[in-house]
Parts: structure tokens; C-alpha cells; sequence
């Protein structure tokens, strides 16, 4: 909608006494996950398996696939990881042992492995190829590699490489082993090995840092199912399995794939290089928390959460910005931020015309579509056009929502009862003071299990609805801000938001 609250604002009328920073929704966004209680896990790392996990070359900091997959798994099962530095090639035989939890470092899930430690489902799958010098003219695949006998393989002790070239490249003579994966790479490019098996994404790093001395070549020579590895019989392979497997649904992995192996730059050691940095600039951001899944008061814990306030959390620390969240009705909010009592204004604002005469949108985050909401087992109609040509039927809408606007020049003026809250709104759809409203897919989702299934939508989409942030006119935020936006839906960032509060949450019934 252009601007509209959902039915959990009946109980969220002392919004203004609360504190407006948000904090974790795992909890109620996953509740169906299990509950570690805050456990601690202590996990074993290495640190040197870019984009896994390694120290960044500029600023020292450790970052990673892997810690931020993991943050988040914490994040969803309610667990507290601790990370402890351990070698390669101790590491399998120390988790084996029980030193620690689990272990992560890009660890390809292998038969011999198995015997020793249990693993997780994989999180990832990266295929090898072959790395060779960027003059290479004398294969072309791994098929002619091996026909010629003259050619050496250079391989990892204990990686994927090693096992999964072993009844390829047989020959001992022609298979040189090496400790560390630098000392493999400088082999290959002083001339000491003709070719190294390695992932597609890892390759990309390589050809960088190497300033192109290296390139792939041929097709896969195997898949690379990689896995958390953990002693065996341990009891956190469940829970671990079952955050991989919500990871994957909503997408968060694939917009981690996107950040770590298209988006982050090995040599320069940054992932949003060409988006602007504001320097920590502090923005003081209008919001009304009266709006789920935008922006709301969770009715079960208390905690200020929302798509919204993730978004701006993650456009802030790729921008180099500082929220700082101010509540405004949604009455005074546009006026307000035309008046520059705020950088900008946030609470799902639908952009249309009237509103850019007092303020400059971003460009759109997302666009619900609009749909008529009635009464579960409405019969009279399926669809705005049946609705209209029913001259017995009344329309509800909200003053200055979405749903007013686009109804104007459908339904007749002495056919629209205006509300001026939308719980009353929906509280007179129930009881049938009126007979339809329009509202967006994701609100209605939260009006049906708040209202014990008594709503539900019918018929296509009576109107599209973008939505974006508002500034003042002439901000010189709006820039910055909508580079970050392209950058949220580049990588997958908003699509993960989406599938996380439209879809996974479940606002709690009343």
C-alpha cells in the first residue's frame, strides 16, 4: 500500500515510550527451527581459504562465507560460536578428538573423511577445474593433460584436489605434493608444476593476485560438496542441518555466494568498493513501527524489528553510515521530512506523484501488488470488476493509503467508507460493516493469522505498489542511498529480506 498499517496495531499503541533500535528477530522469524539456548560452540578455523575464511590483506580483519554463515546460523538456532585457530592439517583429527565443536575452512565432503568426523549437509558446491599459466597451449582439458606424460600435476596433501585427481593422474612421478596452497600456486607459476586442480570461485582470486599469470581451462573435473565437520556422534548436526536447510530456502546462501565470489575483490580486499562511503555519517531516520513486516514492535518480545530495519542495517555497512532511528506518526512523517526535521523517513511509503511536491524518493526497494481482502467464504464476487458491478457492495479504505488512491476511479465515491486507522478498518471487514479492502499480499498473510483465518484475498492484483525512502528535496543522500539499493537487489540482499519477513515470519495471533 501507499502507506498502511496492519491489524497488530491494536497492540501497539505505546510505541513511542519503547527503544527504537532493533535487535534479533530469529526467535519469531524462525520459530520452527531448534532452540540452542544460547549455547556456545567452539569452532576450529584456519583463516587462510579465501573467501571461506581469512584475514581481509588490507585492514587484518578475519571475515569470510564462512563466519557470516555462521553468524547467521547463531542468528536463527540461538547459539554463541567461539573461534579457535588450528592448522589444516590438524584440524579433521582435532574435531575427530572432540578439542572442538566443529570445524570450517571449505571442507569437501569425502568418503575418507568420513571415517574419522561426521558431517553436516553441504552449504555449498563448488566444482574443481583445472589452474594452469595463462601461456598454457599444450592442453586444453584434463583428458589431455593426463595423455601427456611429461605434464605435472601439482596437488594440496588432504584437499579436494589431491582425492579427486588420484585415479586420473595416478602416476606418482607426475603428482608433486605441496604443504601450503601458496607454495602450490608459486610452483605453478614459476613453472616447477604445469597444473593445479581448484575451485571456480578460488581460481578468480588467483587470476587476481596474480595479476593474470594463471587462468582455467577445460570442463569440471569433479563436483565439490563441502560440509561442517563435527566429532562423531555429535548432537549438533541436527540442529546444524536444520539451519543449512533454512539458509537455502530463503536464499541468504545465494546472496553469500554473490558477496564472496563475485562481489569481494582478493587484491584490494573490499566487497562494495565502488559504492559511495559516507564516512559514518549519522542519519537520523523518521519511523513509525506500526507497520508489519516494515517496521513493528514484535508483540511477543517487545523487540523493534522489521525488512526495514534490516535493510537499512546492511545499506549502512556497506555505505559507511550510522542509524539513528526517531519515531514520527505516520500523519506528521511526510510533512516532517520535507521540512528537514529528518535525513530521511522509512515505513513501507508507496511512491506516487502527490507526495514527490514535498519530498524525493529513492528509487523502489520493493513493489506489492495490491489485492481486495474480504471475508473468508465470500461468495458474491472474485474480483475487483465483480465487485464493482454489485451496486449493494462497500468498499473500505484508509485515508491517504495505497488502497484509497487506487480505488478512487474503480469504485464510486458513495460506495468508499474512509477510516482513519487501519485496525478499524479491518475490524469493520469482519464484522461486515463493509464488504472488501485493498491491501498487499504480505500484509493480508498477517491480517488472516492475526484475525484466526477470518480474511482472505481474492483475484488478481488490482494495482502495482513501489516503495522507497523519502528525503527532503535537493538530499544529497539520495544518491549514495540508491546505489546501495542496486546493490541490495544485485546480490540477492533484498530477495533474502523478502523470503525472511513476507514469507518465513508468522506474526503471532492475537
Amino acid at each position: 500500500m501507499f502507506k498502511h498499517k496492519t491489524l497488530i496495531g491494536f497492540i501497539l499503541l505505546a510505541l513511542m515510550a519503547i527503544s527504537l533500535m532493533p535487535v534479533s528477530a530469529a526467535g519469531p522469524v524462525y520459530p520452527d527451527l531448534p532452540d540452542l539456548e544460547g549455547q556456545e560452540i567452539v569452532i576450529a578455523v584456519e583463516n587462510l581459504y579465501t573467501p571461506f575464511q581469512f584475514e581481509n590483506p588490507m585492514t587484518g580483519e578475519v571475515m569470510g562465507y564462512e563466519y557470516d554463515m555462521m553468524a547467521e546460523i547463531c542468528a536463527r538456532i540461538n547459539c554463541t560460536p567461539k573461534y579457535e585457530y588450528v592448522s589444516w592439517t590438524a584440524m579433521i583429527q582435532s574435531v575427530s578428538e572432540g578439542q572442538f565443536d566443529l570445524g570450517m575452512t571449505g571442507i569437501t565432503i569425502l568418503d575418507e573423511r568420513k571415517e574419522v568426523v561426521d558431517f553436516s549437509e553441504p552449504y555449498i558446491n563448488l566444482q574443481q577445474f583445472l589452474l594452469v599459466r595463462s601461456d598454457e597451449d599444450r592442453f586444453a582439458n584434463m583428458d589431455e593433460f593426463a595423455a601427456n606424460t611429461e605434464l605435472l600435476l601439482g596437488v594440496q596433501q588432504g584437499t579436494a584436489g589431491f582425492f579427486v585427481t588420484l585415479d586420473t593422474v595416478p602416476d606418482e612421478n607426475r603428482r608433486k605434493v605441496y604443504n601450503e596452497f601458496g607454495a602450490l600456486i608459486q610452483a605453478l607459476i614459476v613453472g616447477d608444476v604445469d597444473a593445479v586442480p581448484v575451485d571456480a570461485a578460488s581460481a578468480r582470486g588467483f587470476i587476481t593476485t596474480t595479476g593474470g599469470a594463471v587462468k582455467l581451462v577445460g570442463d569440471p573435473i569433479s563436483e565439490e560438496l563441502m560440509g561442517l565437520i563435527f566429532p562423531k556422534g555429535s548432537e549438533l548436526a541436527e540442529p546444524m542441518n536444520a539451519a543449512i536447510a533454512s539458509l537455502k530456502e530463503d536464499g541468504f546462501l545465494d546472496f553469500l555466494m554473490t558477496k564472496w565470489f563475485f562481489n569481494y575483490n582478493p587484491q584490494s580486499g573490499e566487497i562494495y568498493a565502488d559504492l559511495p562511503d559516507l564516512d559514518g555519517q549519522e542519519l537520523v531516520i523518521a519511523v513509525e513501527n506500526l507497520y508489519l513486516p516494515f517496521q513493528f514492535q514484535e508483540a511477543t518480545t517487545g523487540e523493534v524489528m522489521g525488512f526495514e530495519y534490516d535493510m537499512v542495517k546492511e545499506i549502512c555497512a556497506r555505505i559507511n553510515c550510522v542509524p539513528q532511528y526517531e519515531y514520527a506518526s505516520w500523519d506528521a512523517m511526510i510533512p516532517s521530512v520535507g521540512e528537514g526535521q529528518f535525513d530521511l523517513g522509512m515505513t513501507g511509503i508507496s511512491i506516487i506523484e502527490e507526495r514527490k511536491e514535498v519530498v524525493d524518493f529513492s528509487n523502489p526497494y520493493i513493489n506489492l501488488d495490491q489485492y481486495l481482502l474480504v471475508r473468508a467464504g465470500e461468495d458474491r464476487f472474485a474480483d475487483i470488476e465483480e465487485f464493482v458491478a454489485n451496486e449493494d457492495l462497500i468498499m473500505g479504505v484508509q485515508q491517504g493509503t495505497a488502497g484509497f488512491f487506487v480505488t478512487m476511479d474503480v469504485v464510486p465515491e458513495d460506495r468508499r467508507v474512509v477510516y482513519n486507522e487501519f485496525g478499524a478498518l479491518v475490524q469493520a471487514l469482519i464484522v461486515g460493516d463493509i464488504d472488501a479492502m485493498p491491501a498487499d499480499a504480505a500484509a493480508a498473510a498477517g491480517f488472516k493469522t492475526t484475525s484466526g483465518n477470518a480474511v482472505e484475498l481474492v483475484g488478481p492484483p488490482i494495482s502495482k505498489d513501489e516503495m522507497g525512502f523519502i528525503f527532503p528535496h535537493g538530499s544529497e543522500l539520495v544518491d549514495p542511498m540508491n546505489a546501495a539499493i542496486a546493490s541490495l537487489e544485485q546480490d540477492g540482499f533484498l530477495g533474502y529480506l523478502y523470503y525472511k519477513w513476507f514469507l518465513h515470519y508468522q506474526p503471532p495471533a492475537q
